[in-house]
């Protein structure tokens, strides 16, 4: 069977970008069904079952596999998104390199570096399939990146909705991450009229409007710092596009904006928009408009004493790894997850500093050490009781 690094260098150079609402990236780049046949064949290999579970994407279904104890069992969900973001025209991104003791490559770390872990260590263990101590399943899951079609319907089709405990992998430097910052996300737009550039003083510019907006919300920033909940620390506001106008002898009547909030369990998603709707129109003199939520997800915490994530971090200490757990600030799968139900951390290999980036990858060390800690998780026995109701 292929060692860790194989396995991720052929996912890497597997095209799985998620094309995020547009239509003019190449066919032979967006979706992910390259990375879920090579998935259905890996498992097949093994002599297992394949799980299919379709989405609402035509053509983009989580694909993975089951490997069951028995009813007496706790089953835990591990758990892996298979798209990435784009390349943007940099085709070497898809040409795995190992060097200096790391690979690189799109996806090297979000997410394919965790999909790779997950894959061995199921490996390994169908190989040694008596060592195995709970019901796994493992689900590589499609678009983590945009709407999270492949987390929804994971939440709510069997077997994985029953689910007892969940590990998602993302890239925490092999720690256990048991709390996030919750996010809300909207546009923001301006309004004018358009008239000939050569008479803008008969027009109302809405890119003025709005840039009268950015720096509110600029200072807006101070207030949010006033806000703190430990751990998860504070909470941020970032303006992340703008798009404005149609052409440059046009005195534009449109301009909007991306809103990315991130929250501490003090703010919920609404709270958060409502607050920043109510400190425009205070120091304004024009109406904005805000559209409706388009990402709410409220923060978490999740008790460390929890048996499933006491029984992670003591793994952790086993293999050297840090022991107690830590908080992030990004989003993942686990969002989801957690809202159902389903007690979920986070944990894989990699450095979030670098994903997304030009300069993308993992170290060969903590892809080993992530691939051992998912092993471990499949051999300790979980089966004592769990109440959901506390764990939250």
């Amino acid at each position: 069977m292929k060692e860790v690094t194989s396995i991720l260098k052929d996912l890497i150079a597997l095209p799985s970008v998620n094309p995020a609402g547009r239509d003019d990236l190449p066919k032979d780049l967006i979706g992910e069904s390259r990375v879920n046949e090579y998935i259905i064949d890996f498992i097949k290999k093994l002599g297992l079952e394949v799980i299919i579970q379709k989405t609402e994407l035509q053509g983009r279904d989580n694909v993975g596999v089951m490997l069951y104890k028995g009813e007496k069992y706790k089953t835990v969900i591990l758990e892996a998104h298979t798209d990435t973001v784009d390349i943007n025209d940099k085709h070497n991104l898809l040409s795995p390199i190992e060097k200096d003791g790391n690979i690189y490559g799109r996806g090297a770390c979000d997410n394919k570096g965790s999909l790779a872990c997950m894959l061995a260590a199921i490996a390994d263990m169908a190989n040694n399939i008596s060592e195995l101590n709970n019901n796994i399943i493992f689900l590589g899951v499609v678009d983590e990146e945009y709407t999270w079609k492949g987390s929804l319907a994971l939440v709510s089709m069997e077997p994985t909705k029953s689910a007892d405990f969940g590990i998602v992998g993302e890239p925490t430097n092999c720690c256990i991450v048991n709390g996030y910052k919750g996010v809300a996300r909207w546009d923001i737009e301006t309004y004018g009229k358009s008239v000939h550039s050569s008479q803008p003083d008969k027009g109302i510019n809405a890119i003025y409007k709005m840039s009268k907006v950015l720096d509110l919300i600029e200072n807006y920033t101070r207030e949010l710092s006033k806000i703190n909940d430990p751990p998860l620390g504070k909470e941020t506001i970032s303006v992340g596009t703008i798009r404005g106008g149609t052409s440059i002898n046009i005195v534009p009547d449109k301009c909007t904006i991306k809103i990315d909030r991130r929250l501490t369990r003090k703010t919920s998603p609404r709270e958060a928009q409502k607050a920043l709707y109510e400190y425009l129109n205070n120091n304004i003199d024009f109406e904005v408009h805000f559209s409706p939520l388009k990402d709410a997800q409220d923060a978490a915490l999740i008790n460390e004493n929890y048996a499933e994530i006491r029984c992670a971090l003591s793994i952790c200490k086993a293999l050297k790894l840090r022991p107690e757990p830590i908080q992030v600030a990004f989003g993942s799968d686990a969002y989801r997850m957690n809202k159902a139900g389903i007690p979920t951390v986070v944990f894989g290999p990699g450095n979030i500093d670098v994903a997304h980036s030009n300069n993308e990858y993992v170290s060969i060390k903590e892809l080993k050490q992530a691939k051992d800690f998912y092993y471990r998780i499949m051999k300790e026995d979980l089966s004592g009781n769990t109440d959901r109701s506390d764990s939250l």
